[in-house]
C-alpha cells in the first residue's frame, strides 16, 4: 500500500517537474520576446508615423510654441449660474441641458493639432464637446467630442476634425450637455481651469495614444453591449497593437531559434509553447488597459441603479429615458 502511494506521488512529481521544465522557460522567453517586439514596433511606428497617419502631415512642419489660455478669458454663452474664482471659471447649473463657455481668439489650426481643456467636476451625467469657428466660415460652428477621464477630459486630437479644422480659428468654446436623463451633471459644479493649445510633437502623440487606450467610452446600457477599445477619434486601436505584439514576438522567437540552430545550440522549448505564452501576454496587455474603464463603469452603474425603484432606474437610464419631457411613466409598472 505504501509502495503504491509512493509510486503515485513520484509520478505526480515527475509530471509537475516536466510541466515546469516546459512552461517556465517558455514564459521567460515569451516575456523577453514581448518586450523586444514592443521596442521594435515602437521604433517602426515612430520612424514612419506620418506614413501611417498622413492626416498629421500638415501639422508636423509647424514651428509654434504651446499656449495656455486662462479660463477667465472664456465668457458664458449658455450658463445657468456660475462665475469666476481667480482665473478659474465655474459652472453651477445648465440652461435646458446646456452650458457653454466661449473664447474669442485667433490662431492657425495647423500650429496646434492638440488641445487640452483642464477641467474638474465632470460626471457621467454630462458630455463635453469642443467647438470652433473659422475665419473663412464665420457662420458655421464645428465640433468634436471630448473624451472623459475620471472627472476630467483628455487631450483631443483636433486633426480628426478633418477639413473642418484648418486655417484661422477665430472662436474656441467648450460645451457641456446633459445626457438624455436630464440630470445636468447631477448638480455637481464644473470648474474650467485653463485651455492648452499644443503643437505637434512625439510626446503629445504618445500622450494621446495612452489616454485613448486607458479611457475607452463607457457602455451605453444596450441589451447587446458592444464597447469599442477606444473612442471614435482615437489614433490607433490597442487590439491591433496587441495582435502585432504577439505576431512580432513569434517572428522574433523563430529568428532566435534559427540563430541558435546555426550555432548548433537547440532551443530549450518549442516555439509553440512560446507562442501560447505570447497570446497570454497579449490578453493581459489588453485586459490591463480596461481596468480603469471597468472601475468607472462600476461606479456609474452603481450610482444610476443601485437600491433605486424601477421608476428611478428608468429616469436614470439614457436609453429608456431618451426624451427630456417623457420618460414613459405611463408604461409603469410594465415597462
Amino acid at each position: 500500500m505504501t509502495a503504491g502511494a509512493d509510486t503515485s506521488a513520484d509520478q505526480t512529481g515527475a509530471r509537475t517537474a516536466g510541466a515546469n521544465a516546459v512552461w517556465r522557460p517558455a514564459l521567460k522567453e515569451a516575456a523577453a520576446a514581448f518586450m523586444a517586439s514592443a521596442v521594435v514596433l515602437a521604433a517602426v511606428y515612430a520612424i514612419w508615423f506620418l506614413d501611417f497617419h498622413p492626416e498629421f502631415q500638415r501639422f508636423a512642419a509647424a514651428d509654434s510654441q504651446p499656449k495656455t489660455i486662462p479660463a477667465r478669458l472664456f465668457r458664458p454663452a449658455t450658463v445657468g449660474s456660475g462665475g469666476y474664482e481667480g482665473t478659474t471659471a465655474i459652472i453651477n447649473s445648465f440652461v435646458d441641458g446646456d452650458a457653454v463657455l466661449v473664447l474669442q481668439t485667433r490662431f492657425s489650426a495647423e500650429d496646434y493639432p492638440f488641445i487640452k481643456f483642464n477641467i474638474e467636476g465632470l460626471t457621467t451625467w454630462a458630455n463635453a464637446f469642443v467647438f470652433w469657428r473659422r475665419a473663412d466660415a464665420p457662420g458655421e460652428l464645428f465640433q468634436l467630442p471630448l473624451n472623459r477621464s475620471g472627472d476630467q477630459v483628455t487631450q483631443v486630437a483636433m486633426v480628426y476634425g478633418g477639413d473642418d479644422y484648418k486655417g484661422q480659428i477665430t472662436e474656441l468654446a467648450i460645451g457641456f450637455f446633459s445626457d438624455p436623463t436630464d440630470h445636468d451633471n447631477n448638480g455637481e459644479p464644473i470648474r474650467l481651469i485653463d485651455a492648452e493649445l499644443r503643437p505637434f510633437s512625439p510626446l503629445r502623440v504618445a500622450e494621446q495614444v495612452i489616454e485613448d487606450w486607458t479611457n475607452p467610452p463607457l457602455w451605453q446600457g444596450y441589451s447587446n453591449n458592444i464597447v469599442r477599445g477606444i473612442h471614435g477619434n482615437g489614433i490607433i486601436f490597442p487590439n491591433l497593437v496587441a495582435n502585432l505584439l504577439v505576431v512580432t514576438g513569434v517572428l522574433l522567437g523563430g529568428g532566435y531559434r534559427l540563430w541558435r540552430k546555426r550555432r548548433r545550440k537547440p532551443a530549450e522549448v518549442r516555439l509553440l509553447a512560446v507562442a501560447l505564452c505570447l497570446c497570454l501576454y497579449g490578453w493581459a496587455f489588453n485586459d490591463v488597459l480596461r481596468w480603469h474603464w471597468r472601475v468607472a463603469q462600476l461606479l456609474d452603474t452603481h450610482e444610476r441603479y443601485a437600491g433605486l425603484s424601477l421608476e428611478e432606474r428608468i429616469h436614470n437610464n439614457p436609453i429608456r429615458c431618451g426624451r427630456r419631457d417623457d420618460c414613459f411613466e405611463h408604461l409603469l409598472p410594465y415597462f
